[in-house]
This record gives C-alpha cells, structure tokens and sequence, in this order.
C-alpha cells in the first residue's frame, strides 16, 4: 500500500510540475504612433494677416519605419542538397581527373557531411573510384 502511495506522489508531483500554465504571458506591443495627415487650413486671400508670435513648431521625431525581413531562399532537404553536391563532384571530377577527398572538401561551398554522404552515393551507383595512397583517399571517375 505504500509503494502504491509514494508511486502515485511521484506521478503527481511529475504531472504538476510539467503541465502548461493556464494562461500564456503575453509580450507588450511597442508602441508606434499613428500616421496623422496634417490638417490643411483654409486660405482666404483676401483676409488681412494679424501678426502674431508663432513660437517654433515642435522639432519632428524621425518614425522608425518596421523593417522587412530580408527574403531568405529556401533551404532544401538533405536529399536534395545530396543529389546537388554529387552533381558538383561529378563536374569537378569531369574537368580535373583524379582529385584528393580533402581538396573537394575545400574547394565545395558545402558541409563536409554532406559531401561525404554525395561521394557514397556516386559510389553506391557505381560512377566512381576511390583509392587510398599512403593514407590519401583520391577519387576519380569510372571509365
């Protein structure tokens, strides 16, 4: 009986502690002021002007105008950026021969994962070579 009680303590206590609170806090707005049109005033030529002191207008604040995100491009699936690097190594391969694994991993914009991971495909189909000289690895393309 009293496994059982410390048993449902334990779950309880787990359930209070990880459960939502009801209400979400909520973030203040900034607050921005509303573009107002100035107020055009009737002008009646042929009413003589008083001469009044006009003190200065109030120097105008410059309005922070919310900034657009800049578009981002897109970011493919890992398949897709697979299949896009083999394609880049075939063509590399295709004008420079036999080529170090090291020297594509510099010479590739991509990560050094997903090139690794493009190679074993291009090798999986059987398209390239790969041979290992004093702890070297080169790659070339199959005859």
């Amino acid at each position: 009986m009293l496994e059982w009680f410390i048993l449902i303590l334990v779950f309880y206590s787990l359930y209070i502690i990880m459960k939502k609170p009801a209400t979400t806090p909520k973030k203040p707005e900034p607050k921005t002021e509303p573009l107002a049109a100035p107020a055009a005033s009737p002008v009646t030529p042929a009413a003589p002007k008083a001469t009044t002191k006009k003190s200065s207008p109030a120097p105008k604040k410059p309005q922070a105008t919310p900034s657009k995100p800049a578009p981002t491009k897109p970011e493919l699936a890992i398949p897709e950026r697979i299949g896009l690097t083999a394609g880049s190594i075939w063509h590399s391969l295709a004008e420079n021969g036999a080529t170090p694994v090291a020297k594509l991993i510099r010479e590739l914009p991509e990560e050094e994962k997903i090139i690794q991971r493009s190679i074993g495909w291009l090798a999986q189909e059987g398209k390239i070579t790969l041979t290992t000289v004093a702890r070297a690895e080169t790659i070339a393309l199959k005859d």
